[in-house]
């Protein structure tokens, strides 16, 4: 068969319109498909860009299909003449025409959702940090100076604001700095007045903190254990690409400090992850999620660096030999699905799951920072002036933010087809990079090449899966 189904093509009960009886021959009929194809090791697929679909195709159909949203029958029978013979051209055509009233291709836009729900609070519990990294966006933003920590008055006035603001059944609170552990006895009673709150409610309650590691300890980790928070570490690969720039604020290298805790976290069965950021020291993703892995994470995942530090920041060179590891990274044969890149896991579940992201991050919609001053911005890594404090008593339903926008709306994104699968990329990377909205080139060529690469395995998994009922 030219094609194969490979996932089923849209949730049973979502509408497919039928296109009108059309004739073979009629001269200006386009296909309402929006499909990404594309070869892999001498296997062609498609990708429904729609409804999520995944197809196996033989050269000839992907030829066809690939050209059946911008030209009609006759277009494409004058397109490929001399590489695909016209009756062959002529069957697949039909075929896909079958496909589209059966609805295993989608024929329709994406209905447009409605505002998502506010649900997620970044809580700065302190602005200063103990370690002085050379990349830091933050080591030039004002809320980020010492002594800037947020009181337990003015946390109880936080989470009460919240309290009142949040919307639907779950909920999701962000510890955050600078270094958040430089204020644990404020972060102890977050955690406790959330948690009760949460149980008081029936509030689905996720609770994540992002730390350096340098000042985790037993007991520290003990409670973090026994509330059910999940810790993200940050270290940038082995102890030499790590303490290159991660050091203390007077220089000494914080590896030494980190690694004990990380272990503290492993024995105690916290629910942890490490990530990296890359910089124009470390742009091998392959080499630094191997370090991570060998100081003990299971679940390991890296960022590119936004910075205008030069030491750190990725010129055209830099990017171009990071996305040759890249490339590499992605193609690796992984044996498990634990071993598995944590981007290409969360890719693979969207897909399968068919979630779109359309909002973005949903910095100022479905997320807010709060500053240890009351003050709330959109994003935690934006801080031009704050659209509101929690004095006001206004929650985002009640606020326009003014830099998120629906993908759809975005002018560099609307005709992207993985669009759904990225949201528009990290607004602050963005500017950062080149001082605009819009997501980076060199970000739009690092997701296609995560989907693509999501979609060949998952292609891969049920081959062995279908192999496997057969035996």
């Amino acid at each position: 068969m030219p094609v194969t189904a490979t996932t089923a093509p849209a949730s049973a009960g979502e509408s497919h319109k039928t296109p009108s009886a059309t004739p073979l021959s009629q001269t200006d009929y386009l296909m309402p498909v929006e499909v990404h194809v594309f070869a892999r090791d001498g296997q062609h697929y498609a990708f429904d860009c729609r409804s999520y679909a995944i197809f196996k195709l033989d050269r000839a159909a992907a030829l066809v299909l690939e050209r059946a949203a911008r030209l009609s029958l006759p277009g494409i029978v004058e397109d490929l003449a001399g590489e695909v013979p016209e009756a062959e051209i002529r069957a697949h055509y039909l075929r896909f025409l079958e496909m589209l009233v059966a609805g295993e291709l989608s024929c329709e836009p994406v209905p447009r959702p409605g505002r998502p729900p506010f649900k997620n609070l970044v809580l700065m519990l302190a602005g200063g940090c103990n370690m002085g990294c050379s990349y830091c966006f933050e080591k030039d933003v004002p809320i980020y100076q010492k002594p800037n920590v947020m009181t337990r008055d003015r946390a109880d006035e936080v989470l009460d604001w919240f309290f009142r603001h949040q919307e639907g059944p779950k909920a999701h609170v962000q510890l955050y700095g600078g270094e958040p552990l430089l204020n644990w006895e404020v972060l102890t009673h977050v955690v406790e007045r959330i948690d009760a709150w949460a149980a008081r409610e029936g509030k689905d309650l996720s609770k994540y903190l992002i730390t350096n590691g340098t000042l985790l300890n037993e007991e520290r980790v003990g409670f973090l254990v026994d509330h059910g928070v999940t810790v993200q570490v940050s270290v940038d690969g082995d102890r030499r690409t790590h303490d290159r720039f991660r050091t203390f604020k007077n220089g000494r290298p914080t590896m030494p400090a980190i690694l004990p805790n990380i272990k503290r976290l492993a024995e105690k069965g916290a629910d942890f992850n490490l990530r990296a950021v890359l910089t124009r020291a470390n742009k091998d993703p392959d080499a630094v999620t191997r370090g991570l892995s060998a100081l003990g994470g299971e679940r390991v995942s890296f960022e590119v660096v936004a910075t205008d530090a030069r030491e750190a920041q990725f010129d055209e060179a830099d990017w171009e030999e990071f996305l040759a590891h890249y490339d590499r990274y992605l193609g690796r044969a992984f044996e498990t699905w634990t071993g598995l890149p944590d981007e290409m896991k969360g890719t693979i579940l969207k897909i399968l799951r068919q979630q779109r992201v359309v909002y973005g991050c949903g910095a100022g919609v479905s997320e807010v920072t709060v500053a240890p001053d009351g003050n709330i911005y959109e994003c935690q890594r934006i801080y031009r002036d704050p659209y509101s404090n929690i004095a006001e008593n206004r929650g985002p339903t009640e606020l326009d933010s003014r830099f998120l926008t629906m993908v759809d709306d975005r002018p560099v994104c609307r005709d992207c087809w993985a669009r759904y699968l990225c949201g528009g990329g990290c607004l602050h990377q963005s500017q950062t990079g080149h001082g605009s909205d819009d997501p980076l080139p060199h970000y739009c060529r690092m997701k296609h090449a995560l989907v693509e690469a999501a979609i060949v395995r998952i292609d891969q998994i049920r081959s062995v899966a279908a192999r496997a009922v057969e035996a």
